[in-house]
């Protein structure tokens, strides 16, 4: 395996061009980016979410994208990927507010998931599927 094969294979991208089918980890990631709960196992007997039409729609695209459309699909996954990342990485300042002449921006986090968010809802947008509740605002009912 050359290097290029394992950095691929450790983000759990294909290990060509990007334009084949998303692999079970990218179609897990893609439905928590868009805000949908976890699918759970096919064979498990209780599939409730295939008794919410856009849960199935959502679940027959991811499945069935052109190459090109799994290609831009990554592309979104990944860049989901690195923004969550600098949240996470966001959290190491919190607990300094003044060092010397450096003063942490306290909106940092705020603005780095408002960023992350968009990018979420821009997948969610190009596959043509609304938001899932886990990108909802709390409180707000979609009829």
């Amino acid at each position: 395996m050359t290097d290029t094969d394992t950095t691929t294979a450790a983000s759990g991208s294909a290990t060509d061009t990007g334009d084949t089918p998303l692999a079970d980890s990218e179609l897990a990631q893609a439905r928590r980016y868009m805000g949908y709960p976890a699918m759970g196992s096919q064979d498990s007997g209780m599939q409730s979410w295939r008794f919410f039409r856009v849960y199935g729609f959502n679940e027959w695209r991811l499945r069935n994208l052109a190459p090109a459309e799994c290609a831009q699909a990554r592309a979104f996954i990944m860049q989901c990927q690195v923004l969550e990342g600098a949240i996470m990485a966001a959290t190491a300042n919190l607990d300094t507010d003044r060092a010397a002449v450096w003063t942490r921006n306290r909106t940092e986090v705020t603005d780095r998931f408002t960023l992350y968010t968009r990018w979420r809802v821009q997948l969610c947008n190009f596959l043509g599927i609304p938001p899932g509740p886990g990108l909802r605002g709390v409180g707000e009912i979609v009829i």
